[in-house]
């Protein structure tokens, strides 16, 4: 027994290094744009981040609807059945990039609508002229993601990786032409940072598109892999959003809260409204990690269910969890014992790091919560539960985090470090809650799980 647990957590680890990198390359763009427009002064990097924080909201949902397709398309590989598999992304393709064109012409109207919505006018030009160009790269957004979820599916999760990489240093170097004006170029400010960020992931879909075409042989062989395996169906679409809508609910409840909070934080001015930004980043950077361990294993878990073991999924659930957790604590330790340095790394202004600093050390309280909670919603959606994800948060957040952080923010003065209290608590309520749902799924008899 204890053989088999330790060869499932070996097993997820190899598996979760590669799309931790994937998971940490990807949020890396948003960490080295948050760094540079940190030079340019505090209204600049509200701006950008509230204009950022409005732009990942409708991209996380709207990419959460295709969520589900790791698992799922795991379970079809898992099975044997390839021509499905294949069928299935392409469903998910068109599913995804119809859903995109919704999702830019949300943000583009929302763009218009800035001081409507509590955004200060020192904010609102830095804001609207990163959301009015980022908003091009939500299809890639889109796309990129469901064929990580392939590729991932497919156990083959290394050339993503490379791929980021790479798209990570032009992102760099753009943002030190576009945003600082280095190498000869004109700065263009907060717009220059959504336009780097923008020719990082044309290059990430061009560069998967090259590795698909090479994987099957060629863009030939690749062309009629896929158009032989294209079965339009109806129900197939319907599967995909009946497992996706929850998974929708669950990331708009909590990155809505994450982001509801950056919306009624600009009410205290730019100062609160970077610091708050710096300690998303920080958060979301962290959250990265665990992430790439949750889809790790729901693609393990989902290869187990189609291959009818049962015992085995389970197993791979509960290594998941056990390494979200771990690489969680580590997270903690070093907010604890570091937070002068980290929070430092992005504001040299005084006012900002004050206000900030602070909340760091309870952010490193609630980091291994968020490790639990990642990682049973991922193993969650192995086995095809997406609603409880979405129950938790829903209850987490809307009926007590953010009821209690609004309070102490503003009726006991506390600024954002009251609202951070308030997340935190939302937060281990959603990880409890969850734990409970996996223990009780996990007890059950063999042959009714």
């Amino acid at each position: 027994m204890n053989h088999s647990r330790w060869h499932h957590l070996k097993q997820l680890t190899r598996m979760a290094i590669p799309v931790i990198m994937s998971r940490v390359g990807m949020y890396t763009m948003e960490i080295v744009d948050t760094l540079i427009i940190g030079q340019i002064g505090a209204a600049a990097l509200a701006g950008v981040g509230t204009g950022g924080a409005l732009f990942w909201f409708v991209t996380v949902t709207v990419s959460a609807l295709v969520l589900p397709l790791d698992a799922m398309l795991a379970r079809k590989l898992g099975g044997g059945h390839v021509k499905d598999a294949h069928n299935l992304l392409l469903h998910g393709l068109l599913l995804g990039m119809g859903l995109s064109l919704g999702g830019i012409g949300i943000l583009a109207v929302a763009s218009h609508y800035l001081p409507e919505i509590g955004i200060g006018a020192e904010m609102l030009e830095p804001a609207k002229a990163f959301l009015q160009t980022i908003l091009l790269s939500f299809p890639l957004v889109i796309a990129i993601n469901i064929m990580n979820s392939f590729w991932q599916a497919r156990k083959r999760p290394v050339a993503m990786a490379v791929i980021i990489v790479v798209a990570n240093v032009i992102n760099y170097y753009a943002n030190m032409a576009l945003v600082l004006g280095h190498y000869g170029f004109e700065s263009h400010g907060p717009r220059g940072a959504a336009e780097a960020t923008l020719l990082a992931r044309v290059f990430m879909v061009l560069a998967i598109l090259g590795y698909s075409s090479w994987a099957y042989g060629g863009a030939g062989l690749l062309w009629k892999t896929f158009r032989q395996s294209w079965n339009p169906h109806r129900e197939t679409f319907r599967h995909l959003l009946n497992q996706g809508i929850p998974s929708a609910a669950q990331a708009a409840a909590e990155v809505g809260a994450f982001s509801l909070s950056t919306i009624v934080i600009t009410r205290l001015g730019a100062q609160a409204t970077a610091a708050h930004q710096v300690l998303l980043r920080i958060a979301s950077f962290a959250f990265m990690f665990p992430l790439g361990v949750s889809q790790a294993t729901s693609v393990m878990v989902g290869h187990r269910m189609g291959e009818g073991d049962l015992h085995g999924a389970r197993r791979a659930g509960w290594s998941g969890i056990y390494l979200g957790a771990g690489i969680m604590a580590v997270s903690s330790l070093a907010m604890l014992l570091f937070p002068d340095f980290i929070y430092g790394s992005f504001t040299k202004d005084p006012a900002v790091f004050n206000l900030g600093v602070s909340c760091l050390l309870y952010m490193g309280v609630f980091q291994v919560f968020d490790g639990i909670q990642v990682a049973a919603t991922g193993a969650l959606r192995g086995v095809g539960n997406t609603a409880a994800s979405m129950q938790a948060n829903l209850i987490g957040y809307y009926l007590l985090g953010l009821p209690i952080g609004l309070w102490l923010c503003f009726v006991q003065g506390m600024n954002i470090l009251g609202l951070w209290i308030g997340l935190a608590t939302g937060l281990i309520v959603v990880a409890v809650w969850l734990l409970l749902v996996w223990i009780k799924l996990s007890r059950r008899p063999t042959s009714r799980a």
